[in-house]
């Protein structure tokens, strides 16, 4: 029993390359459960998710999906579905990545292991060429060079992501978060990874097997093309990360904000959001209560 939910951010369901490529995907002695959930900013057109609602059905894959078009947080969008569906398997996936036709196969195929993701391979992140991109040694951020993984010893993207309703199951004591709700979009994964690091000499283990190519914004690596919404948003998780990782001092913190003002790196705008940040510990869309509406 696999669960995967694929989240959309403007975008239709016929232009994500993901869903078109699952429906290619060996799916054989799996019941497969597809979640859509469009996060906006416009809602989906009702003759289109009923046209893929058909598609499905002929596939034997149960849809659902839900809708709320005000970019709620991707982190309580993802706790609130793994958290509330019945699985052995849960699989996060991006609206723009493309699956290899084993995808769910490798799941059935490793369900001895905890967490399971793929190489990631992008175009522009690393070279101009179709390169391996993630996942990543999380000390000496080299690429990884192995199979089978530690908790905590990698890093990768949250597209491709699958975890056991086992390691759920053990996150989840305690009412913890199994990703963090401080974060809304960028350092969710990263985030993840590195508070399986508490795990590392449990009976827990991952294993990296094959691969997903993904649209990953190289733009990202290059601050003179990156749009000043998305820089805003990074700098969120950069302030959340000093904090909650790196343990800095909210005067530490809120005297770095200081100086990149200082030196025009950022507007006063931008300056006054990212110490509200500072000052709740929180990403501001971190505290809109997850609400939505169920088209199918």
């Amino acid at each position: 029993n696999i669960t995967t939910i694929i989240i959309l951010y403007n975008s239709s369901i016929e232009e994500s390359s993901t869903i078109q490529s699952l429906l290619t995907s060996n799916i054989t002695n799996i019941n497969l459960k597809v979640i859509i959930w469009n996060n906006g900013p416009k809602p989906l057109m009702k003759d289109e998710y009923l046209k893929f609602k058909n598609i499905f059905d002929s596939y034997k894959i149960q849809l659902s999906i839900f809708e709320n078009i005000h970019n709620i947080a991707l982190s309580k969008i993802y706790n609130f579905f793994v958290t509330k569906k019945q699985f052995d398997f849960f699989s996060i996936l991006d609206q723009d990545s493309k699956l290899s036709s084993d995808f769910f196969q490798n799941i059935k195929n490793n369900s001895d292991y905890d967490v399971i993701v793929p190489a990631i391979y992008s175009s522009g992140w690393r070279t101009k060429e179709n390169s391996l991109c993630f996942p990543i040694y999380h000390k000496s951020r080299d690429l990884f060079d192995k199979q089978i993984f530690e908790m905590g010893e990698i890093e990768s993207i949250s597209s491709g992501l699958t975890i056991s309703k086992r390691l759920k199951d053990r996150l989840n004591e305690n009412n913890n978060q199994i990703f963090n709700e401080r974060y809304a979009l960028y350092a969710i994964d990263t985030c993840f990874f590195i508070d399986l690091k508490s795990l590392s000499d449990s009976i827990y283990k991952g294993i990296c097997l094959g691969k997903i190519d993904h649209s990953l914004d190289f733009k990202l690596q290059n601050p003179n093309k990156i749009s000043s919404s998305r820089k805003l948003e990074m700098e969120y998780s950069k302030v959340l990360n000093k904090i909650l990782y790196a343990k800095k001092s909210k005067l530490n913190v809120f005297l770095y904000l200081l100086r990149k003002l200082v030196k025009q790196k950022y507007s006063f705008y931008v300056f006054i959001k990212l110490v509200k940040c500072l000052i709740k510990h929180k990403h501001p869309r971190s505290s809109i209560p997850i609400t939505m509406k169920q088209l199918l």
